[in-house]
């Protein structure tokens, strides 16, 4: 049952064309390309040692991967409920289904994403791939939790939704996606500091890029206890809703 649902969303997902999957490998191959032309195709951007290309890489993806977990998840009890009504699926199968598809498509561009630089000649292994492995894992955990916790949000509430998506615009800036946070002033870091996102976007280029110097007090604890907050309190709203995503009205 379960594997037939991750069926129904990957077709879902790809609308049933190979359009549909090239597109999800151009969107973050886009945005590094126009950050690379704004900066004029510097390869050292950053510092002397990072490469451009393989900062963005390693701070788009992770964050995409994130972004799409908690967003997806919002919707995924509400564009399945009709499929309520068979005893044997539950509301956590549509969330389990679409948090594998999700994972599973965009670990893919991951891969693909890391391979193209390697052919462009850029540095495209991990230097601490265990590491990265567990930093990833807590990075999927938080995104699987938000997204639990806003699908009980926006059910029957559908203008939450939007609201839950315009939170990821500041999020993208403020997470060092995009840009190195280490020259902003000591008061700016400290705040940005309260951001999860931020330390795991961090040690995942920690892990990644060699002589990558990490922002002064990133921890792996920290958005790891967070995670697991996330996770225990989607836990409890969703049995405490458990019994009205299934009912009609």
């Amino acid at each position: 049952m379960l594997f037939a649902l991750v069926i129904r969303e990957l077709r879902a997902r790809v609308q049933g064309r190979w359009l549909g999957l090239m597109w999800m490998l151009f969107e973050p191959l886009a945005h590094v390309l126009l950050i690379l032309t704004i900066f004029g195709f510097r390869q050292h951007a950053v510092s002397l040692n990072i490469e451009l290309p393989v900062f963005l890489v390693t701070g788009l993806l992770p964050f995409f991967i994130f972004r799409n977990l908690a967003r997806r998840l919002s919707n995924s009890i509400t564009s399945n409920r009709n499929l309520f009504s068979y005893r044997q699926v539950l509301p956590i199968d549509a969330l389990v289904a679409r948090a594998a598809v999700e994972i599973g498509l965009y670990s893919a561009v991951y891969v693909a994403a890391l391979t193209l630089l390697g052919w462009l000649g850029y540095h495209w292994v991990p230097r601490a791939p265990l590491e990265l492995i567990a930093v990833s894992v807590v990075l999927l955990l938080l995104g699987i939790g938000l997204g639990l916790v806003f699908s009980v949000l926006v059910h029957r509430r559908p203008r939450v939704g939007t609201v839950v998506n315009l939170l990821f615009y500041p999020l993208y800036l403020l997470s060092g996606v995009i840009f190195p946070v280490h020259g902003l002033p000591l008061a700016v870091r400290e705040w940005l500091l309260w951001n999860p996102v931020l330390h795991l976007i961090e040690l995942s280029r920690f892990f990644f890029i060699p002589h990558y110097a990490v922002l002064p007090g990133t921890s792996f604890v920290y958005p790891a206890a967070f995670a697991l907050v996330v996770a225990a309190l989607a836990m409890s709203m969703y049995r405490v809703y458990r019994f009205q995503f299934v009912t009609v009205g």
